[in-house]
């Protein structure tokens, strides 16, 4: 242990032994005293300026923020601020896209609250706004009819909204719908409904070129046209009216006046008495 220690200390004695000789050459010899204050002198001055000069380099690079993150031998100006031709977006980027979760809760809210007539006009500015001439056939009636006729290059489909909330479309809502299609003589059809489809309808939909539009579909086709943005959309999701099924006008509240529910409220039509149709109030 005590060697280590001496091995450690090596620089101890010499430097002792030199400053013996150092105070030994100023007492002796006048001048080397003069000279040995103006060495440190001249030393503390540039150690001076050094920490000056560091000290103006640390606010140099603090205030000049891009530098300091400039990549070593490469100019500002070789640096674009703008990447030019920007890469196009491809086809299987945009279905990438068009998969994600666009919605929100709000607009699925909106959906469902509207009325069949809002949603049957909504349908129609939508695909108004992918470019097609939409043609209202008249009503939701309860017939398996036509709602709306969409017509594109030439291209005719028929449209039938079924503003379901609470139960999916079933194979007798397909067949009735493909016997409309029949009639009329058009060989393409949509069907577009808030909830789902059973096994059978869509089968039966793919066998006869019908396309099947829910919930989720409907809505990613409003963020994809930016349509619950437009002025019109708004205020079709915003309208709180309700229409009759029968004749189209609007629905009131009315008050029974005779049977087991005299004082009830429900909806009746502003038609009354030439349409009697009814609609329990949620």
């Amino acid at each position: 242990m005590a060697r280590r220690q001496r091995k450690d200390g090596w620089w101890v004695g010499p430097i002792a032994q030199l400053a013996g000789l150092i105070a030994l050459a100023c007492a002796l010899i006048p001048g080397v005293r003069e000279m040995l204050i103006s060495i440190g002198i001249i030393a503390f001055i540039v150690l001076g300026v050094i920490i000056v000069g560091l000290i103006g380099f640390a606010f140099y690079r603090l205030s000049n923020p891009r530098r300091r993150l400039q990549p070593a031998g490469v100019a500002l100006s070789a640096i674009p601020s703008v990447i030019p031709n920007p890469p196009r977006a491809t086809s299987a980027t945009l279905h990438e896209q068009s998969s994600k979760p666009l919605v929100t809760d709000e607009l699925i809210k909106q959906l469902r609250s509207m009325d069949w007539f809002q949603f049957e006009k909504l349908v129609g500015h939508v695909y108004r706004k992918l470019g097609y001439a939409v043609t209202r056939s008249g009503g939701a009636n309860p017939d398996g009819g036509i709602d709306l006729i969409i017509e594109k290059a030439g291209q005719r489909t028929a449209v039938q909204c079924k503003h379901w909330k609470a139960r999916d479309v079933g194979v007798k809502v397909v067949r009735e719908f493909l016997g409309a299609l029949t009639d009329a003589k058009i060989q393409t059809g949509i069907l577009v409904t808030l909830c789902g489809y059973t096994a059978d309808a869509r089968q039966l939909a793919a066998k006869h070129r019908i396309e099947i539009v829910n919930e989720g579909s409907l809505t990613r086709m409003l963020e994809s046209t930016d349509a619950r943005f437009d002025a019109e959309v708004i205020e079709l999701l915003c309208d709180t009216r309700k229409f009759c099924p029968k004749c189209d006008r609007e629905l009131v509240i009315r008050t029974a006046r005779k049977g087991k529910n005299v004082g009830s409220k429900f909806w009746g039509c502003s038609a009354c008495p030439r349409c009697d149709f009814t609609l329990p109030i949620d």
